[in-house]
């Protein structure tokens, strides 16, 4: 599998992971702390449009990263970004180790390989998927699987 194929694949994943959680939060809105699971919810959206904005050179320090969105509005977001990653991606293909060159919320300067920064993506989201599964737990709900072997057997 090509590099393209393989960060295409793991950016379908990562939207059928997000809308496992979402369906999850939907039938269970009122938990204690289901607010602190939208918010991460809302950050996964709001992380990735700060990192989509990074890598195209336009200005990112107005994006929130811990926006107040709400499910709707985040799956929204969330669901024009899987379309502008998915065009990203292809158009980067081969260069995917270009250095994409942002400072963080600091100002510190960095240059990272784009293959780094799109995994990372994925990568972030999964972990504050995880955060929401450890809400719905303590709330003694089922949260729903997202691990990527999941997608696979599934995809």
């Amino acid at each position: 599998m090509s590099q393209k194929d393989q960060l295409l694949r793991l950016f379908t994943y990562d939207m059928w992971a997000n809308d496992q959680i979402l369906l999850t939060l939907q039938e269970h809105l009122n938990f204690p702390e289901s607010d602190k699971a939208v918010a991460y919810y809302s950050h996964i959206a709001g992380s990735q449009e700060h990192w989509h904005a990074r890598i195209k050179g336009s200005a990112s320090d107005k994006i929130e990263i811990w926006p107040d969105y709400g499910l709707p509005t985040a799956l929204q977001k969330l669901k024009t970004l899987a379309e502008k990653w998915e065009v990203l991606i292809e158009s980067n293909d081969p260069y995917f180790n270009r250095k994409i060159h942002y400072q963080n919320s600091k100002g510190q300067k960095y240059a990272t390989p784009l293959a780094d920064i799109l995994q990372h993506i994925v990568i972030h989201g999964q972990h504050h998927r995880a955060q929401i599964a450890q809400l719905l737990r303590n709330a003694k709900i089922t949260p729903p699987g997202t691990d990527f072997i999941y997608f696979s057997r599934a995809n």
